[in-house]
């Protein structure tokens, strides 16, 4: 930068500019871009250098510099300068206007920081500052930052959640899960992404629910559920009993017409428990159980529940649950 410009700047930052050093800024600030850019960091090195010395209000210096230009108005031999001048002067007067507000909003604003809500053998409940509800399953965290609900609405997922989100149409709510993010305005629905597991599932209750991944977006509605594989970026879509996927929420679990080897993998996952099935008959896919559990339940207690409505045995070893 010139010596000239910066002798300017100078004057115009300290209320000391006369009509044509303000025609000569506004000249310079458009010529590029950058000069732009400059001449707000430089405006900013001299709020904060005047503000440790002496707090100045950001109206009141403004309010100087067009009564400075207002002053100089009375000088005749200046007035048909002025004439075309003033309608620039007031743009620059508006220009250091929102120089020193953003400034002192930057200046003001706290560091970004972050939050993890964690679970582990219980179930836990929490309402955001916006009111949207959120409760999450055993062994699963939430993050957040301090900008939620101010800059956006996004949080972070691992495990699974139940949402009730608040309606906000100007900040959407987004939760990122892996390698994929669902989008929503308000609505309710279940978010399950497992770490030891490649798969995502998102079940929609009331609503709609935008998911995206890998390139591809799709729209889910009210009693569809869809499937995300991490591994190979498949996404499938089907209608559910959103019952059995939320019961979870009131401390039951709900089974319907699943293959029993698919209910002791489910079962081993969530009580962290090795079960292994020695009747090779019993891993037959075409049978089915059905039944509603008490999370207070142990696995015992539950394997005895299930034996009574399918013929089988079991016993435990060391720690291990072995049906026979």
């Amino acid at each position: 930068m010139e010596n000239k410009t910066d002798h300017i700047i100078a004057k115009v930052l300290n209320d000391e500019a006369s009509s044509e050093d303000i025609l000569y800024l506004s000249q310079w600030l458009n010529e590029d871009e950058k000069n732009q850019k400059e001449f707000c960091e430089l405006k900013s090195y001299w709020n904060a250098d005047v503000n440790i010395r002496n707090e100045i209000s950001p109206i009141l210096s403004v309010d100087k510099l067009q009564q400075k230009i207002n002053n100089q108005t009375k000088h005749p031999q200046k007035r048909q300068t002025l004439k075309y001048m003033l309608p620039i002067a007031a743009a620059i007067t508006l220009f250091v206007a929102l120089a020193i507000n953003l400034w002192l909003i930057k200046a003001r604003k706290q560091p970004c920081e972050y939050y993890t809500y964690l679970t582990s053998e219980s179930t836990g409940n929490l309402t955001m500052d916006d009111g949207t509800k959120i409760t999450l399953n055993k062994n699963s965290r939430l993050t957040y930052s301090s900008e939620y609900g101010i800059e956006n609405r996004s949080v972070k997922l691992i495990g699974e959640a139940f949402f009730d989100v608040e309606k906000d149409s100007i900040k959407p709510f987004k939760i990122e899960i892996g390698n994929a993010s669902v989008t929503v305005l308000g609505t309710t629905f279940n978010i399950k992404a497992e770490e030891s597991s490649n798969k995502i599932t998102a079940t929609l209750i009331k609503g709609s629910i935008q998911f995206h991944a890998a390139e591809q977006n799709l729209i889910l509605k009210p009693g569809q559920q869809l499937t995300f594989l991490q591994n190979s970026n498949h996404i499938s879509v089907e209608q559910v009993d959103t019952d059995i996927f939320t019961s979870w929420t009131t401390g039951l679990l709900k089974y319907k017409s699943i293959p029993f080897v698919k209910l002791i993998s489910e079962l081993k996952t969530k009580y962290q428990v090795e079960i292994n099935i020695s009747n090779k008959r019993l891993t037959n896919p075409d049978i089915v159980v059905s039944g509603t559990f008490s999370e207070n339940q142990n696995i015992g207690e539950i394997l005895t529940v299930i034996s009574k409505s399918l013929p089988f045995r079991w016993e435990k070893k060391d720690d291990k649950y072995i049906i026979k």
